[in-house]
């Protein structure tokens, strides 16, 4: 699933400065381009579009329905990413890449059909205007289907393509936010905004059409697949509801002011987290153009000399050449990671500044840096596992990241405002730990797990 990390990585071998730039961004947005971008927009909406908006509590009303949504989509559509991009990487092993878009185009129609009842009765709840209720079920869906999309984009090699339409989507969401609310107020910048993210999806949507051509059809295997692998759909509920589970107890726990409905929001909370996960772009885009691709090509390396009969010294050559990459590249990604996190920590109060964000917002935001900073070494792990197939080990951190978040920020909440974070940061801190132990086990049991672990076939031998 490496596909466009491997296109973007010439550009940053080149000596061009604007090269190796580009290739940073778009790896980026490969990474995590909806939320990356979309937040991004956000903050520059914040800094200089509120004016648009009637007055500063409908903007308000505006940002946190957005983020609302944005939550919501996410852990819903969370169950259907991993089994599916699973899925989706047998059938690139296998070189079936006609079935790609039937496959997209059935997971898309089956996040559409696990989220409608969900969303038309929190919609109901909300009691919203007719006409901003339409809007807000109109960005509900397109969220929805932009998750489930964005998780195809890696396999696509027209990595401008990519980047054009996030970069092109999210000016429009933010034209369209200026205009829409001049306009229509919360209605109109809800509706301003889906325009972009329509945008993006469907320029997603067309060139996945474009590079795996093939019929459509509904992909009763993948189905099967997603019914077969519960315990993928399991990690990744619990991997998004973890992440999420401290900024939803924060949205109804002291300091909090409700906005519409059943939304409320935590402004000193939710702006402190909001920066701090900025912060995790530069690994999110060495992940995909350099992590990820220079360990697929020493894992396939070893998976060659096991498969080609070599003698088990070769082997174990080959898997200490595959540890190796590993120490360099997450020494490499520490120290980045770790070099912004310290520079932020520096200047905290002057980035907040900045944007005019509430310095209030400053002890979450410092907590949250390094919270964050343990966040994205945690998903490098998890991935790693992935790698080992070792799905059960990541079910259990993952759940444990949720179960963590959850009592550790119910613990600290009960300790005063002073203590905000506190709880994301230990429970992303413990996990780490946690996950390095058994990715550390993981690859000295490594040759067990490929030659002892393998499912028997009916006649007593271990399949290939």
């Amino acid at each position: 699933m490496a596909g466009i990390g491997f296109a973007l990585r010439k550009l940053l071998v080149r000596d061009e400065m604007s090269s190796i730039l580009t290739g940073f961004f778009l790896s980026a947005v490969v990474a995590a381009g909806p939320w990356i971008l979309t937040s991004v927009g956000l903050l520059i909406i914040g800094f200089i579009g509120v004016s648009s908006f009637s007055d500063y509590d409908r903007y308000l009303e505006f940002r946190s329905i957005v983020t609302f949504l944005f939550a919501s989509t996410l852990i819903l559509t969370a169950p259907l990413q991993v089994p599916m991009t699973r899925y989706m990487a047998d059938l690139f092993y296998r070189k079936n890449y006609s079935r790609v878009r039937s496959l997209l185009i059935t997971s898309v129609v089956m996040a559409l059909g696990i989220a409608f009842i969900p969303g038309i009765t929190g919609l109901l709840f909300l009691r919203l205007p007719l006409g901003e209720s339409l809007a807000v079920l109109d960005l509900f869906f397109i969220l929805l289907a932009l998750w489930i999309t964005s998780s195809f984009v890696s396999t696509l090699k027209d990595y401008n393509a990519v980047g054009l339409a996030f970069l092109t989507g999210n000016l429009i969401s933010i034209g369209g936010v200026f205009f829409g609310a001049r306009m229509g107020d919360v209605t109109g910048g809800i509706l301003g905004y889906a325009l972009g993210q329509g945008m993006i999806l469907t320029v997603l949507i067309a060139r996945l059409l474009i590079e795996f051509p093939g019929d459509f059809f509904w992909d009763a295997d993948g189905v099967a697949f997603f019914r077969h692998r519960l315990d993928l759909a399991l990690i990744g509920i619990f991997f998004s509801a973890g992440v999420w589970v401290d900024k939803i107890l924060y949205w109804y726990g002291p300091g909090s002011r409700a906005v519409v409905g059943f939304i409320r929001m935590n402004k000193e909370y939710d702006v402190g987290m909001f920066f701090a996960l900025l912060l995790v772009i530069p690994t999110l885009a060495l992940f995909v153009a350099y992590f990820e691709t220079g360990f697929y090509e020493q894992y396939r390396f070893f998976f060659l000399v096991v498969h080609g009969g070599y003698p088990l010294s070769e082997i174990g050559v080959a898997k200490e050449k595959m540890i190796q990459f590993l120490r360099r590249a997450l020494a490499f990604v520490i120290k980045i990671q770790g070099a912004v996190t310290v520079l932020v920590l520096l200047n905290a109060h002057h980035m907040l500044s900045f944007f005019h964000a509430d310095l209030l917002a400053l002890p979450v935001f410092r907590i949250g840096s390094i919270g964050a900073l343990m966040q994205v070494l945690f998903v490098l792990e998890t991935t790693l596992l992935l790698y080992l197939n070792r799905g059960d080990i990541v079910l259990k951190l993952c759940g444990g990241l949720f179960v963590l978040n959850l009592a550790l920020t119910l613990f600290f909440m009960k300790m005063g405002s002073q203590e905000e974070g506190l709880g994301y940061f230990f429970s992303c801190f413990l996990v780490t730990l946690w996950g390095y132990f058994h990715l550390d086990r993981a690859f000295l049991d490594f040759e067990y797990t490929i030659f002892m672990r393998q499912p028997l076939s009916p006649d007593g031998r271990a399949e290939s």
